[in-house]
């Protein structure tokens, strides 16, 4: 049995300046600068802030990081970037200035960034946005991205759905996430010859997709997938179930986000038939991994709830995307004691030199011709069983892997 509770009001993260230095002086500290969209994506703000200092917090009890002849803290200062461009620019702007070791930032503003890190050999690690079109090793060498990638994702998506022969309906929004996704989905389903019968981009401000999802049903759509983000997924469940349309759904990690099932709170039986394509939470080692990693993130900020209940119990999320922000500080760590100093040392040792096994036990790290950090055999299907998801039963790794808790 389903039920609802209110919704909590969200906590926004802080603004410029949040750190987890502790009080200890800029001299003896390494910075680590976050660029969030704090206000206008809290759960990926939160991933990237929380997973970031959690590391830190770590690295510090275990007495800092050893580089350069002495030991230093890990500050990790958090910038809301209001999901702009420009704003995410200037908190570059700022980790240069501060000489920070390294940025992390969701993906919005990528390519802009790279203008300014590059000349200063500040490394940049994309956590969230999948898209091809900012990473290249020989024309942006400083970005880095510790989040699955689209076309994996989109390939194995399309794959996996074409056993069907569907009728595919698109539907993406006008953010650099939707366009992206769009970018990849397309060949996709090209290659392996799905019918794309309609396709639509909407404006990520959009709160009414009734029109794109219409004409994606009177020209005999069999499927509908959407890769944008989290309002336009719930805008687009809601326009297809509230006219009885039980099409099947799938849509990309954002999929995931919370705000999704906030948004259908009243209807849980909307999410029947909707999916999403991400990353695999637990490795091949196990779930063990992330089960340690999962009760030290709750034990620092708690259980991520949802403000919805299922069969009586309160749903919570899983801190499954801030693995990558943790991993991220934690590899840069790992190569600061490598290479000795910040800049270009640093950024010489990620190229090739450093490993480490991440918070579910997969390996991170990079070669010298590629930016890419989660293996493209790692992704996986996830359906929602009313406000909780498990992997799909009909896909080979997916099927393999265990459900993750959800419910307290």
């Amino acid at each position: 049995m389903l039920a609802v509770v209110p919704v909590a009001t969200a906590a926004l993260l802080a603004g410029c300046g949040n750190s987890s230095s502790g009080g200890r002086s800029n001299s003896d500290s390494v910075t680590i600068v976050v660029s969030a969209p704090v206000t206008t994506s809290p759960w990926i703000a939160d991933a990237e802030r929380n997973g970031a200092e959690l590391a830190a917090t770590q690295l510090n009890a275990a007495g800092g990081v050893n580089y350069g002849g002495s030991s230093h803290h890990v500050r990790i200062d958090v910038h809301d970037n209001g999901g702009s461009p420009q704003r995410v620019v200037a908190d570059a702007q700022t980790a240069v200035s501060e000489h920070a070791a390294a940025l992390i930032i969701d993906g919005v503003g990528a390519k802009a960034v790279s203008d300014v890190t590059d000349p200063a050999h500040l490394p940049v690690f994309v956590v969230f946005d999948g898209g091809a079109s900012f990473i290249d090793p020989s024309a942006r060498p400083t970005l880095f991205r510790l989040a699955p990638a689209d076309k994996p994702m989109a390939m194995r998506l399309a794959d996996y759905l074409a056993a069907g022969n569907p009728k595919m309906g698109l539907i993406t929004d006008d953010t650099g996430f939707g366009t992206d996704g769009a970018a990849a989905m397309k060949p996709a389903f090209g290659r392996d010859k799905i019918s794309v019968v309609s396709e639509a981009t909407v404006p990520s401000t959009a709160s009414d997709v009734s029109s794109q999802v219409l004409a994606a049903r009177r020209k005999g759509a069999t499927t509908v997938v959407v890769w944008a983000s989290a309002p336009i997924v719930a805008a687009t469940i809601q326009a297809t179930r509230s006219t009885g349309w039980n099409v099947p759904i799938w849509a990309g990690p954002t999929g995931e986000d919370p705000l999704v099932r906030q948004r259908l709170a009243t209807h849980p039986s909307w999410l029947d038939n909707v999916g999403f394509v991400s990353f695999r939470i637990t490795a091949e080692v196990g779930p063990k991994p992330f089960a340690a990693y999962r009760k030290a993130y709750e034990d620092k900020y708690g259980a991520q709830r949802i403000n919805v209940k299922q069969n009586g119990k309160e749903v919570v999320q899983p801190p499954d995307w801030s693995m990558f922000s943790y991993d991220t500080v934690n590899l840069v760590a790992a190569a600061l004691e490598k290479a000795g100093a910040v800049g270009a040392p640093l950024l010489s040792a990620l190229e090739g030199k450093v490993v480490i096994t991440g918070a579910n036990g997969d390996e991170r790290g990079y070669q010298p011709t590629t930016r890419e950090g989660v293996s493209p055999d790692d992704m996986y299907f996830a359906r929602f069983h009313g406000f909780t998801f498990a992997p799909v039963t009909d896909d080979l790794l997916s099927q393999n892997l265990p459900a993750v808790p959800q419910t307290r």
